[in-house]
């Protein structure tokens, strides 16, 4: 078995030519690996189907990447690899596209019943957006529709009346020429935010923690862009059983709802209304002091080569038993 290990190079840390460097690392000590940096389909096409016919087709594609090159969202790496027909990790590009597309999440969670808080879509040609928005009511977040990892999202994105809304979403529209999502902010009484990672092996894996906003010592409890960047976000074990309980439970379902695979994120918020669905990251960060590597090694003493062989294994097993 050969693993090809596909890097696809941003300034995220999880996304990093140190991250991958681990990663592949971690890879060799029990398996041939070769690896591969293409920004062109057709580069790692014929770089894929070389070593598929060397290895008397027997490869496995490592990718954490939704892209080839993300800066221009070229390449869809999921579809790709299925269209080729390379056996990889992770979800398949249907639920991925979905988990990158936050009103298609939504909706999704808001049909299987899983509570996730209120929300419209905002698009550059709507006149209603003010008036969606007094009738949700203040405070509001709002967030780039289709970015991940934090893109977009600052303190200034918590917006509590209809010029700061107005300034913020032009700002999404004209940065990123995409629908801004508006939702509603939880916060107030009881305020929590708690992140579960997802391992989807024989034995589902849960590594629930919560987000440590006084350790961080941010001005506005969000995880923004710039406190990923800075890796500056802080986590501390979920003591109450009751409400690890209850927010394994709502991400088990999450997971379920939207047809993941192998290994996925979901980030929640509680406060004296209730616990909320906030999204579902379906490719979360793999990086040495990502909340998954992190949480998996505090809770089942994985440590991180462990963790990246074991994903491999689970996954290699489940498309073994179809």
């Amino acid at each position: 078995m050969e693993i090809v290990l596909i890097k696809s190079y941003t300034e995220k840390p999880w996304r990093s030519p140190e991250t991958y460097q681990l990663i592949e690392d971690s890879l060799r000590k029990k398996w041939r690996v070769s690896s591969i940096d293409a920004k062109n389909p057709e580069i790692l096409h014929n770089f894929l189907s070389r070593l598929k016919q060397e290895c008397g087709g027997s490869i496995f594609a490592f990718n954490i990447a939704e892209y080839l090159d993300e800066k221009n969202k070229t390449g869809f790496l999921p579809a790709l690899l299925e269209e080729w027909g390379i056996p990889h990790l992770g979800s398949s590009a249907e639920s991925i596209a979905i988990g990158l597309d936050k009103a298609r999440t939504k909706a999704l969670l808001n049909k299987r019943r899983i509570p996730t808080p209120r929300y419209f879509v905002a698009n550059r040609e709507d006149a209603d957006i003010k008036y969606r928005a007094e009738r949700m009511g203040y405070p509001l977040i709002v967030k780039p529709i289709r970015e991940g990892g934090h893109i977009g999202i600052r303190e200034s994105s918590i917006v509590y009346d209809d010029a700061s809304l107005d300034k913020i979403v032009n700002r999404i529209f004209d940065t990123y020429d995409e629908p801004a999502l508006v939702e509603e902010y939880i916060t107030g009484k009881g305020m929590r935010e708690f992140s579960v990672g997802i391992i989807d092996g024989e034995t589902m894996l849960f590594t629930p923690v919560e987000i440590d906003y006084e350790a961080m010592g941010v001005k506005e409890e969000i995880l923004s862009y710039e406190t990923a960047q800075q890796d500056l976000e802080r986590i501390k074990p979920v003591q109450d059983g009751k409400i690890r309980d209850e927010i394994i439970d709502l991400s088990k379902k999450t997971f379920a709802a939207v047809g993941a695979r192998d290994y996925s994120r979901v980030d929640l918020r509680m406060n004296h209304t209730g616990c909320y669905v906030l999204e579902i990251n379906i490719m979360p960060g793999l990086g040495p002091h990502s909340f998954l590597p992190e949480a998996a090694k505090d809770i089942y003493a994985l440590e991180y080569d462990q963790l990246i062989r074991k994903l491999v294994e689970d996954s290699m097993q489940r498309q073994k038993n179809g």
